[in-house]
């Protein structure tokens, strides 16, 4: 382990260093940072990543960072904040690059099977660059772009024969890869790109594998594609502007030589100008596209220890909160990594460990064999360093797990890049209202029903109560007069909403408002408002006023229902999940109370649209 004060290097962040208080990143304590945000944690080393792209621009005339190695609208804004393009493999990951601010023409797209409705995104976002995977995907670019009104510039994917990488997995330059136009069929390509009106063919593409360890494989591609593009100027008058070389520049893992691009830059730029040159070409535009060399390195996962068990053959298990779920590269590619943990050291011994996640497989190793110093016990922190690329990229959801949050670090101060996945997330896919439940059966002793103008009084009384608590809902300050309310409750249910009240021994004890929003645009939707007195929480009086709210909704064909929060009021926020609202959002400081600012957080339900049976989506009776 380095001493204090020493950069952790290796695959560890450029800020990494550990020293008696354990491993901190960007200045801070990794135990502070997962006591904060929680673990299964992604840290990422911001001066690291900008580091890394500052390097690629000085080095190669056109980076364009790689989207898909991890993907976040804050990671999009800093790389191309520091001059890199963007280069993406999905319509999704296009659109995250268009929700960042980044315009279309900073992007280039490319993929071996995208759909009809990708290329017209692509198309009508203006992008760059459509790398074209195959002929087909030419003859459906050229009426999209024609409908369009544009030209849309392409490079040509070809397979150059050379493969590199280090799992066959992600070698994608070789003969039989499913990317790109054999070298055969690319002057065919060429000469109807060239006749199509709506496509400019204007360069060529290949890429030959990821975690590249090596500079020879991209020296003999590139002379696999300018012995191409002699054979394609002499055959069909093409010349490329521009040539795509690709990515995969290697890192290290555990004891690996990154990639040096101080010496693979020079060279692959003097092998193209040269090259181009002595066979009579144009000099091309050179691009190249990092994704794990930027982001690879940068960031490091912590996991905290639940159990530690000795197994009969006398290895040691250390089983941690996270596993495949968030990592499945150990897994699909017998992915290694560098392991520490992440708390003081103690002067315990050298032990060998298995690291394994919680899941329920037996091949959820996250790693073998891992030498430490000292040994592991249930509470400890662990990192694995260089978890950058391709890890929550790759994250899913197995066993219900939310993928974990990612946290940017940088001179002491941490942000949040993405928050941490919840159920409330993995609720919002689910398509079947079954969820509308009345809750638990209420107790005797109130019955739910519309107001009556004769409630007037006595829900003021109950309202002036919450409102003095101050902590519940907006209102402070009760201005509305009996004579307003009795008003309001002449009709309390109509079309346009419901306003129901609780009532116990003649009382009012909580109410509830839905109402339709009143925009031709917005009128499937509907917002609630709702409270209950101090002394009848916990009692029932919520669901049923929830129960009775949510079937004037359905009954009304309202599609959307929605409504808002405050962070500390766990009760309703349980209360409203049982009903199936997940959160949509936050609102920072939205309300500002006697007592100082509060969040407010948006939730909502989708109920569906009714069928002409009378029916809603999924086959839930509307009524």
């Amino acid at each position: 382990m380095p001493e204090s004060g020493a950069g952790a290097g290796g695959p560890w962040p450029a800020s990494a260093r550990f020293g008696p208080r354990g491993l901190s990143i960007g200045g801070i304590l990794a135990e502070d940072l997962a006591a904060r945000y929680g673990t299964p944690l992604l840290v990422a080393d911001e001066e690291h990543v900008r580091e890394r792209c500052r390097a690629f621009a000085r080095l190669f005339p056109h980076p364009l960072y790689a989207v898909k190695a991890f993907t976040s609208r804050a990671m999009i804004r800093l790389v191309a904040d520091e001059g890199l393009n963007l280069l993406v493999a999905t319509g999704g990951e296009l659109h995250a690059c268009l929700s960042a601010g980044i315009p279309g023409e900073r992007i280039a797209f490319h993929g071996n099977n995208k759909s009809d409705g990708e290329l017209r995104l692509a198309v009508s976002s203006a992008v760059w660059l459509v790398n074209v995977d195959n002929p087909a995907e030419l003859e459906r670019l050229d009426p999209i772009a024609r409908a369009a009104g544009v030209v849309q510039p392409v490079l040509l994917r070809v397979i150059p024969g050379v493969g590199a990488g280090a799992h066959e997995a992600i070698r994608t330059g070789a003969t039989g890869t499913k990317f790109g136009m054999p070298l055969s069929v690319v002057p065919r390509a060429v000469r109807r790109a060239m006749d199509l009106p709506n496509v400019h063919p204007a360069g060529i593409h290949a890429h030959i594998g990821s975690q590249v360890l090596e500079p020879d494989p991209y020296l003999a591609a590139v002379d696999v594609v300018l012995d191409l593009l002699e054979r394609l100027k002499r055959d069909t008058g093409f010349e490329a502007d521009v040539v795509d070389v690709g990515g995969g520049f290697g890192v290290s893992y555990t004891d690996e030589r990154p990639l040096e691009l101080d010496r693979l830059a020079p060279a692959l730029l003097a092998r193209i100008r040269d090259g181009a040159a002595r066979r009579g070409l144009r000099i091309p535009h050179t691009l190249v596209e990092p994704g794990r060399s930027v982001v690879g390195s940068a960031m490091v996962s912590l996991y905290r220890v639940g159990t530690v068990k000795e197994t009969p053959e006398g290895g040691t298990l250390v089983a941690v909160d996270g596993g495949m779920a968030d990592n499945i590269r150990p897994m699909l590619y017998g992915a290694r990594y560098t392991v520490a943990v992440a708390g003081p050291p103690r002067d315990s011994g050298p032990v060998e460990i298995d690291v394994v996640g919680r899941h329920c497989e037996s091949g959820d190793v996250l790693a073998r064999d891992v030498k430490l110093s000292q040994d592991v016990r249930p509470g400890d922190l662990m990192a694995f360093a260089g978890t950058g690329a391709y890890t929550y990229s790759m994250a899913g959801n197995y066993n219900r797990a939310g993928r974990p949050a990612v946290v940017a670090v940088r001179e002491g101060q941490s942000r949040v890049w993405l928050r941490r996945e919840d159920d409330a997330d993995l609720d919002r896919l689910e398509a079947s209202g079954s969820s509308f439940q009345s809750g638990p059966p209420p107790v005797e002793g109130f019955e739910v029903r519309p107001a009556r103008p004769a409630d007037a009084r006595s829900f003021l009384q109950a309202f002036r109560s919450v409102a003095a608590e101050r902590r519940f809902i907006q209102t402070e300050e009760v201005s509305q007069t009996a004579r307003q309310v009795r008003r309001r409750f002449r009709r309390p249910v109509t079309e346009e909403g419901a306003h129901l009240v609780a009532v116990a021994g003649g009382v009012v004890v909580g109410s509830i408002s839905i109402r339709r929003d009143p925009y031709p645009a917005t009128r499937h939707t509907a917002s609630i408002g709702m409270f209950v007195t101090s002394a009848w929480r916990g009692r029932g009086v919520g669901s049923a006023l929830m129960g009775g709210a949510m079937r004037w909704a359905r009954d009304a064909g309202v599609e959307r229902v929605d409504l808002s929060v405050y962070p500390h009021n766990q009760a309703a926020i349980a209360l409203y999940r049982a009903f199936g609202f997940v959160e949509e959002g936050r609102l920072i400081r939205h309300a500002k109370k006697s007592y100082g600012y509060e969040d407010e957080i948006l939730m909502a339900v989708w109920l569906g649209s009714r069928s002409a049976a009378g029916e809603r989506e999924g086959g839930e009776p509307a009524g």
